[in-house]
């Protein structure tokens, strides 16, 4: 596959089809760092979800009692 460069920027290319690619390599890896990071924050929201909710569960069962 030949890839031709895209004027004005440099570790970018177009390949046949005219799909322009990152190929800086620092890019690419700040990039997977970043999903990284983003996946890491939602699964800590999510965490943080399932912790409210089951202190509400827990506050209820308490009301309930008295």
């Amino acid at each position: 596959m030949s890839y031709k460069k895209v004027d004005g920027y440099e570790g970018l290319v177009k390949d046949e089809r005219g799909v322009v690619l990152n190929t800086s390599t620092d890019e690419i890896k700040a990039a997977r760092a970043r999903k990284k990071a983003w996946k890491k924050k939602q699964e800590e929201i999510e965490d943080l979800k399932k912790d409210v909710s089951d202190l509400k569960d827990m506050m209820k069962q308490i009301l309930e009692k008295l």
